[in-house]
């Protein structure tokens, strides 16, 4: 076997922020990293040929941070790059009430982790990427371009803590297609519960009445298990409190199946 050549990524930006640190750690091991703070950074050290990054990640902080105008002189000095943006808390309104970048690709800091895994992987090993698809590919083509078959070949038990029948009801179904079988468990409820692999806690915002019930969740399951916590759009702040709650990982909502069983199987490889 040939050993394959490392992507080539550029970064943008500040990743110092507490919410880029794990999307920053992230990429030393799925590419070779250069960094620069600015655009115009970048365009005094161009040479004539131009850029050749494969991708170009921008860790914006707030909407209008980098303007569209600034992407566009990367895109003329890098026509092949595919330009991904690693969106800040800040950001969250933006696609509804503000001015996105066209043609570019927008993961915010909680979904990167799985969604940049999958997609720089399949990159460096002439995969099926989505970022391959054209830039002006919108984020439905790109959500059917990405879905894959599941295969259900994992065994164990997940613990389901959700209030919601709806909600219960269609992660069982995910969670089952996985291969894994599953137990409904009500908030402060208590069961005695055997070969427990992992479980999910589908929160909202992650408030003190929630980290509450996470709390019993882990005390009750033990440090052994660990738990996925779902919530809403979460803020860094939201993520920390979970986290110190006992949640092992913690997922935005809306949620692809797709981030769910990664985090699921590296939780209980």
């Amino acid at each position: 076997m040939h050993n394959q050549e490392p992507l080539s990524i550029l970064v943008l930006g500040d990743t110092h922020r507490s919410e880029f640190a794990a999307a920053r750690a992230s990429l030393d091991a799925l590419g070779q990293v250069d960094e620069a703070a600015s655009v115009d950074e970048v365009l005094a050290t161009a040479d004539a040929d131009g850029l050749s990054p494969a991708v170009i990640v921008v860790a914006q902080r707030y909407p209008g941070e980098f303007a569209t105008e600034s992407l566009d002189q990367l895109r003329h000095k890098a026509p092949l790059a595919r330009i991904v943006g690693l969106l800040g808390s800040w950001c969250e309104g933006e696609s509804r009430t503000g001015y996105p970048w066209p043609g570019a690709i927008r993961l915010y800091w909680h979904q990167w982790i799985p969604q940049a895994r999958r997609e720089l992987a399949d990159l460096t090993s002439g995969g099926a990427s989505t970022w391959s698809l054209p830039s002006t590919a919108n984020d439905e083509e790109r959500l059917l371009a990405g879905s894959r078959p599941t295969v259900g070949n994992r065994a164990g038990l997940i613990v389901l803590c959700v209030e919601r029948f709806e909600s219960h009801d269609w992660l069982a179904a995910a969670v089952s297609r996985r291969g894994f079988s599953t137990v409904w468990m009500r908030r402060g409820q208590r069961m005695r519960l055997q070969g427990v692999r992992a479980a999910l806690f589908d929160g909202t915002s992650l408030e003190t009445n929630e980290l509450v019930y996470l709390r019993r969740l882990h005390a009750g399951l033990g440090p052994a298990v660990p738990i996925i916590a779902l919530a809403d759009f979460p803020r860094i702040e939201d993520h920390d409190r979970a986290r110190e709650a006992g949640a092992a990982a913690v997922l935005s909502k809306p949620l692809l199946l797709e981030d769910l069983y990664d985090r699921l199987d590296e939780l209980t490889a």
